[in-house]
């Protein structure tokens, strides 16, 4: 009897330990200077490769800021004119709120390194993808 249940043990023990929680993806610091690098709007890859949207991204100048204390600003020229506002990013959900004025947007963030960040709106029709400027 005593090796049945120590059988028993044993084989639950090694099923538990077989199961493991999923990976979290690993979350960065937010905070910095960004350079919007791509956007997709909806599925439509061929409208994106006709509206030639990463050549007139890679020309631009403008930077997303995510300051330490909540301030957030998007300039959109050299000269710092753009949007301001704050935000709100939760590392455990990786969901980030951008409040400008009355309006919020809010968006899933994923990351490919600490240095290019992945914004998707909830309903996942849009995404745009963020590099840190390091310069």
């Amino acid at each position: 009897m005593k090796l049945l249940f120590l059988l028993i043990s044993l084989f639950i023990l090694c099923t538990l330990v077989s199961f493991t929680a999923d990976k979290q993806q690993e979350a960065y610091s937010i905070v910095g200077s960004w350079k919007l690098v791509d956007m997709q709007i909806g599925n439509d890859e061929g409208a994106k490769t006709k509206s030639d949207i990463k050549n007139t991204l890679s020309q631009s100048s403008m930077r997303f800021v995510f300051e330490e204390s909540g301030q957030f600003r998007m300039e959109l020229a050299a000269d710092g004119r753009g949007l301001h506002g704050g935000y709100l990013y939760d590392s455990v959900t990786q969901v980030l709120s951008i409040r400008y004025g009355t309006h919020t947007d809010t968006a899933l963030v994923s990351w490919q390194g600490k240095d290019k960040m992945i914004h998707a709106t909830q309903d996942g029709k849009t995404t745009t993808t963020l590099e840190r400027v390091t310069e």
